[in-house]
């Protein structure tokens, strides 16, 4: 909605209305806190960064053909040697 109403030149303002949110309330069932699970605690260091690094070089390795490997060997050898020339 927001890309049109920008489109339009327009802005939007919601307003509770406190007789609907107890009507809503009174048709929902409590939510059954068992359920609920906490945020996953992934903590983003380099070594993480550098282990799924890994994965994804592995997995499109697998995913390749040798001549797709040869290519990649042949450009990574050539940009190494432009490196040392002066």
């Amino acid at each position: 909605m927001q890309p049109v109403l920008a489109g339009l030149g327009l802005k939007g303002q919601f307003v509770e209305d406190p007789i609907g949110t107890a009507r809503l309330k009174n048709r929902l069932p409590p939510r059954n806190g068992s359920y609920v699970r906490g945020t996953p605690s992934i903590v983003l260091t380099v070594r993480f960064f550098q282990k799924i690094g890994r994965r994804g070089a592995q997995a499109r390795i697998d995913n390749s053909t040798k001549a797709q490997r040869q290519q990649w060997a042949r450009r990574a050898a050539i940009t190494r040697w432009r490196k040392h020339e002066p």
